[in-house]
Order: structure tokens, then sequence, then C-alpha cells
């Protein structure tokens, strides 16, 4: 910071606190986390930069279509930066774009030359944060990232023993939950850290290619595992160790596997070569097998050599990563095909509240006369109001405090400090020394937002320059833009709903199960002709609400207060959220099987059986979509329980019935696919049901202001 304001200042560059917003932006935990968010602030200076000129350009002479199409600049942007990786760049386009457009006015030179200032500014706290990074204080991503990868690999193996422990009936397995929540929050770490290692671990960005595919694997594997949970029930009545004599020795491979995967990334020498191994049918047990059990007993054998290959695909992959002179090959990569564009609803309404903020800040600066900060009341609008528009989690009094402390700070610096100095030298160690504080009191990483807010408020007003002049009624006039900055921040937060938490789960788990209840009545149509254009937009926004809403239903269940959420604990909120997970998957797989095609003359006879469980799930979905306590446990699993276990018999029956001519290869693995499908959506319900019995959902409809 300070070698930045002196370079900036011996240049006689105007605004040199500019370079000084680059450097307290940036900086993070580590070079490579730093240098990625200092390239996404470039990308987006540079971004915003053109399309400002554009905008002067065009609109200069016309201020309501210049406001109009900034604000479609600014929506685009926010919607953007919700759904990106780099989100950052995003952020940086909307709201350099607003600073440029708001200083340079109408005159078109004026607005080259801020343009040019800002970037050059920009990247000159960049480059001397980099230098200082690089050369004085190197702090490498390698270190955090390959622990998070020994920590991944180790969550795994955990997850492979006791699933097969749990298939086996093995006592002692672990608690499945526990350990698949624990693979989740440590593949979430690896995931964050691969980015930043890549960029500042020389090592690691050589083989960027291997733990990418790594990356993708762990989390293929991740998936099968969940889906091999959900599918226990598959063996529920089968000896599956009898029909399966090398189950064991197939489980303990997979186990060796996971474990050399485990050794390799903690540093320890292996060979990394998969064992062949063979999961063989007990031949002389399996011709005394009605229909319905032998295809039971298919599903399960091909998920488990599914989970086979993807760990010994993962064993080749991390055998690359550590032994890449011995040229092992990496294994082929398949990737997911790419989903059509879908409006997020949450997103939009966070565009919304940003957009009818700075129309009001805009309003507010044509029409007020003298309006506290004049155009820096809308150019610290936007950037602040995107954050709260993307991450509506956050309320307006986390970022009051910093912000007070920054301005204060600022303001007795200003008046008081500053004029005692004669020398750059007094000057420098005032803002080294208050650097360094904000940094120490703001030292925690979740402090991060805190710490960047509390020196942009403090290079802000102090308003370090070379043409240097002091007035109280300038600090004043720009301290007193804040508390209507956030009064307005605090309105539009109402805008277009309620951002009390326990409000915004409950309607967000509203949306939740009325998304499932469109999708279990989609199934009626079954087999479906080809949807029209709306039906399948429709269809497909449905499923990304299914499968977006229990992540976003997590962060809010965070931020839940003890007032609201009274009666209740974190753990019990955690196992709500967590009981969606499985219903997600199991509705997924539900659609997805019933469009694999099974003979026509068992899909007839079960029709009616089909149509009796979507009728009692779609009213138990309905019921819960307009209130989440309305689950009765018990009768939800009486009534689910017999429906399936009648579904399960007819099945059964209709199968054994069947002479094998009449059924095609598949046709009865097929359809025990689609009963696994159907006992699993019953059983998640089911799941949710007794997890939402325990909160006490009253307290949440109490009236109360937060902001």
């Amino acid at each position: 910071m300070t070698i930045a304001y002196g370079i900036a200042l011996s240049m006689d560059w105007e605004k040199p606190y500019w370079a000084a917003f680059a450097v307290a932006f940036v900086s993070l935990a580590t070079i490579g986390q730093s240098m990625n968010k200092a390239a996404l602030r470039l990308l987006g200076t540079a971004a915003a930069t053109l399309v400002a000129l554009i905008l002067i350009a065009l609109f200069a002479q016309d201020r309501w279509l210049f406001m109009l199409f900034l604000s479609a600049w600014l929506a685009f942007c926010t919607y953007r930066m919700s759904g990106s990786e780099h989100q950052y760049a995003w952020h940086v386009s909307g709201f350099v774009c607003v600073i440029i457009c708001m200083n340079a006015g109408p005159n078109a030179l004026d607005a080259f030359n801020i343009a040019m200032l800002r970037a050059q500014e920009t990247g000159l706290g960049i480059l001397v944060y980099s230098l200082i990074a690089v050369f004085l204080w190197p702090s490498s991503s390698g270190p955090g990232f390959h622990a998070a990868a020994a920590k991944l690999a180790t969550s795994q193996r955990d997850l492979v023993r006791a699933s097969f422990d749990a298939l086996t009936g093995t006592p002692n397995s672990g608690d499945l939950r526990a350990l698949s929540s624990d693979e989740v929050q440590a593949r979430a770490g690896f995931d964050q850290l691969l980015a930043a290692a890549v960029t500042d671990d020389v090592e690691v960005g050589e083989l960027r290619r291997q733990w990418r595919d790594y990356q993708r694997l762990a989390a293929q594997l991740s998936e099968s595992l969940a889906r091999q949970r959900d599918g226990f029930a598959a063996s529920d009545n089968l000896e599956i160790t009898s029909l399966l004599p090398d189950l064991t020795p197939f489980g303990a491979e997979l186990t060796r596997r996971m474990e050399q995967v485990e050794g390799m990334l903690g540093g320890r020498i292996s060979e990394g070569r998969p064992n062949p191994v063979e999961l063989r049918l007990d031949r002389s047990r399996i011709d005394s097998l009605s229909p319905f059990q032998k295809a039971a007993l298919a599903v399960v054998r091909a998920r488990l050599q599914q989970l086979e290959k993807l760990s010994g695909d993962l064993l080749d992959a991390v055998a690359s990563l550590k032994n890449s002179d011995r040229g092992t090959q990496a294994p082929e990569m398949h990737l997911p095909s790419r989903t059509v564009w879908t409006l997020d609803p949450d997103r939009a309404t966070g565009v919304i509240r940003l957009v009818v903020t700075m129309w009001l800040a805009f309003l507010a600066l044509i029409y007020v006369d003298a309006l506290p900060g004049g155009v820096g009341f809308l150019s610290m609008a936007c950037p602040i109001g995107m954050i709260l528009a993307t991450t509506p989690q956050m309320s307006v009094s986390r970022l009051f405090q910093p912000v007070a402390v920054g301005v204060l700070v600022g303001a007795l610096v200003h008046i008081f400090l500053m004029p005692q100095l004669s020398s750059f030298a007094g000057l420098g160690l005032l803002i080294f020394t208050v650097t360094f504080a904000f940094c120490y009191v703001y030292a925690a990483p979740q402090q991060g937002l805190g710490r960047a807010f509390g020196l942009a408020m403090f290079v802000n007003i102090a308003a370090v320059s070379n043409e240097q002049s002091y007035s109280f009624l300038s600090v004043a006039t720009t301290a007193l833009m804040f508390p209507l900055l956030f009064l307005l921040l605090a309105i539009t937060a109402y805008i277009p709903v309620s951002p009390r938490p326990e409000r915004a789960f409950q309607r967000l788990l509203g949306r939740y199960f009325r998304s499932c209840e469109f999708l279990t009545h989609r199934m009626e149509r079954d087999p479906q002709p080809a949807d029209s254009w709306p039906e399948a937009r429709k269809s497909a926004f449905h499923l990304h609400e299914v499968s977006t809403l229990p992540g976003k239903l997590g962060a809010w269940a965070k931020v839940i207060g003890a007032k609201a959420a009274t009666g209740t604990s974190p753990q019990q909120l955690e196992a709500l959220v967590a009981s969606l997970q499985p219903l997600t998957r199991s509705l997924q797989a539900l659609l997805r099987e019933g469009r694999r095609p099974q003979a026509q003359m068992l899909r007839d006879a079960m029709s009616e059986d089909f149509r009796t469980w979507r009728q009692a799930v779609q009213s138990g979905l309905h019921r819960l979509s307009e209130n989440p306590e309305a689950a009765d446990v018990e009768a939800v699993r009486r009534t689910l329980e017999e429906i399936v276990d009648h579904l399960e018999h007819r099945i059964r029956e209709t199968l054994d019935s069947t002479r094998a001519q009449q059924l095609g290869e598949h046709d009865g693995d097929n359809f025990y696919r689609l009963l696994g499908a159907y006992r699993g959506v019953s059983e998640a319900l089911v799941d949710y049901a007794d997890s939402a019995d325990g909160i006490e959902w009253a307290g949440w409809r109490e009236e109360r202001f937060a902001c």
C-alpha cells in the first residue's frame, strides 16, 4: 500500500488512491489466490473501460437512455456474477464502469483520460502487490493444496470402506451421513485451492491437466458412492454375499486402491497399479432366483462394477500425477454434456434489487440538491449493492461496522495527522501503520470482505494527493454519505422479497417441493412424446430448481439466528438440508429410469400402480410446498411403505409370470431400476418428514425487523 502510493504520487497521477484500492481488494492469503484475483480485476477493468466509453459515446446527451443502458450492463454483470467461477471479474466490470461514467460526465476526453487512469493505477497496485508478495513474503498455496488433496483422499477412502461394510452387513461401518458430509467439505476445500495452486505452485501448474482429471474423477466417484448408498435397499431381499462370493475381496481391493491414492497424495511411494478384480456370480444360486431377484442382482452388480472402474481410473490418474516418468496413461475422461440455459429466480431477484438501488441513487443524485457524496453516492452504491444482490444471506449490518471504522479512522487521520506531515517519509509511515492495523484486526479469512472495505473507506476519506487540501466539511459530507447509503440498501433489501433468513428458507423450501411436484406430475405422460419448446424449457427450469435449491437452503440455514430458530439447533437444520440431497438424486434417477425402454406389456400391467404412487407423492409434495411441517411422519411412512411394498409385489408377480421370450434383454433390469427409483423417492420423503418433525416452525413466523 505504501509503495503503491509512493509511485502514484511521484508520477503525479490524479486519484492515487485508485492504486491503493487495487492493493486492498486483491490481497488474499496466498500468492496464487491473489494473482488469480488480480488477473480477474484487470480483466474486469478492461471490459468496464470499453463499455463505459461506448455508453458515453452513444448516450452522453440523454441521461435517461444513458442510465437505462448502464443499468442493463449492471444487470447483466450481476446476473453473471452469481453463476460464474470468475465472479470477481463480473463484479469489477460492473462497478468500474459506473465509476468511469460518473466521474467522466458528458466530456468524451475526460472519459478517456479517466478510463486510462483507472486502468493504469489498477495495474500499478496489482504489479506492486505481486512483486512484494513474490519476492518478500511469498505464501504459496502448494502446502495447503497438497494437504487438502490428502484430506480428500482420506475422506473418500473412509467412505468407500463404510459403504462396503454397510452393504455386506459388517458391524461398526461408521455413520455414512457424517462421512458423506465430511467428504463433500473436503472436496469443496480441494476445489477451492486447486485454482490458486495452479497459479503459484510450479509443480502443480505443470501438472494442471492431471490434477483437473483427478478433480473430475473424485467428483464422479463421490456421485457414484451417493447413488450406491441410495440403492442399498436393492439388496435387502438378497443374500448378496452368497450371490457375489467375491464381494468381500472386491471391497477390500477397492479400499486398498483408495489407500494407495491416499498414500501417494500424502507423499508415500507406491506402485499405484490397480489389481485385476472381478465380481463373479454364483451361477448355482442364481438359477434358483426369481426374475425379479435376478433383476435386483443385476442392478447391484452394475453399480458396483461402475464403482470399480472409477476407483481404478482414480488410481491411474494419481499414478500419472506422482509417477509421470513411468508413462502411466491418464484415463479417458467423459465430460458431462452442457445443460440448456435456464433463468435462476434468485439471481434474477438480486438483479431487480440492484437495479432498484441504482435508480433510486440516480434519482436522488438528480433531484436532491447537495446530496452528500455527489456522484460518489452512486459509485459506492454499485459495488456494495452488487455484493448484497449476489449474496442475499449477508445482512447490510455486517458491512456497516468495518465501513464505519474505516470512515472514522480516515477522518481522524485526514483532520488531525495529515496536516502535521511535511514529507512522504511521514505519510508513508502513517499509511503503513494504518494498513497494518486493519490487516491485523481483520486477519481471519472470514473477515476478508470487512478488511477490504475498511481499508477502502480509509483510503477514500484520507484522500491523499499531491495537491493536498484539508477540509472538515468535505470529510463530514463524505462520511454522511454512508448512513444514507446503508439506509437505501436496508430498504431495497426488502425488494422484491423479505431478506429475513427464516422467511427466505421457507420460501425456497416451498419452491423446491413445487418443482418436485411438477416433475412428478410430468411422469404421468410417460412414455412422453418429444416435448415442445415451452414444455422443454419448463422442465429444464424445474430440474434446475431441484438441483440448485438444496445448496441455497444450506447457505440460508447457516445465517438463521437463534431468535428466529428458537428450539431448533444448527445440527437439526443441517440434517433437514442434508435430507433433500437424497430426494434430489432419487427424483433425478426416477426421471432417468422412466425414459429407459421397457416392455410395453410390463408398462401396461403396472400403469395403475404407478399412478397410485404418483398421486400419493404429489399430494404429499403439494402439502409440503404450502407448509414445511405439513407432513405427518408416521402417516407418510405408512402410506408410502404400503404403496411401495404393493408396487414391489406387483412387479415381482408381473416379472415372474412373464415368459422370458416376451421380455427384451434388459427389460427386467430396467424395471427393477425403476422400482429402486420409486423406493428411493419414497424413503427420501420419509427421511425429510422425520427431519422436519423436530423443528419448531412456529417461531419462524413471528414478525420482526432485520436488515
